[in-house]
């Protein structure tokens, strides 16, 4: 069981130190919980820290079911339930809906959508990974944006998940990788809402460096 995300965060640096060697990291976070884990790594192994969003897409009638997800400038990832649903009349104003909330979050966060990786390894922090239809339009996003090395970190991650995010052909660091998942909270005993303005002021400590 891991206490808190500050927990997972110092777990998930262990496994990773035998993994980085001399490599010029970045940690990309994915708010908001991710953040937090992601502080922690960056904070314990001096690495910058960054955010990336997506958004789920789900179908008017199931607010709940991702059956995609978009990036701020229309990476999509079409899960296998995508034909199933998009040909309903308000599925387009599902994607614009989530593509502007993307936007919306990371001027929030950040003030801008240029990213410039030059050739760092991207660790890529969740705090938790349940379909993984957000987490596959960024490894999506980070591929158009050439990124080659990368190194998937999270806390929990369902076995059959585990499964389709590795055809990405990516590393993936996990503590818990459980064949039975009903939800990410379930393996923590400390897992509240983080508010905005707590990922705002783990970001603002990485801009004054």
């Amino acid at each position: 069981m891991i206490h808190d995300r500050l927990h997972a965060g110092r777990l998930l640096v262990e496994k990773l130190v035998p993994i980085i060697n001399d490599k010029s990291c970045i940690v990309l976070a994915i708010p908001r919980g991710g953040v937090i884990v992601g502080d922690e790594i960056a904070r314990l192994l001096g690495f910058e820290l960054d955010v990336i969003i997506s958004k789920k897409i789900t179908p008017p009638d199931y607010p709940e079911y991702a059956v995609g997800a978009v990036t701020y400038n229309d990476v999509i990832y079409y899960g296998h339930d995508w034909e199933r649903y998009s040909h309903d009349s308000r599925f387009e104003e599902e994607i614009k809906k989530k593509k502007n909330e993307v936007i919306r979050q990371t001027q929030v966060y950040r003030g801008h959508t240029n990213y410039d990786f030059k050739t760092k390894t991207v660790i890529l922090v969740d705090d938790g990974i349940a379909t993984g239809a957000t987490v596959c339009a960024i490894l999506q996003w980070l591929s158009q944006n050439n990124v080659k090395d990368i190194i998937l970190v999270t806390p929990v991650i369902p076995f059959i998940t585990y499964e389709i995010l590795k055809r990405f052909g990516i590393q993936i660091i996990a503590i818990e990788i459980p064949l039975e998942f009903s939800a990410v909270a379930q393996f923590y005993r400390k897992f509240e809402q983080v508010p905005d303005q707590i990922v705002l002021n783990i970001l603002g400590k990485y801009k004054k460096k």
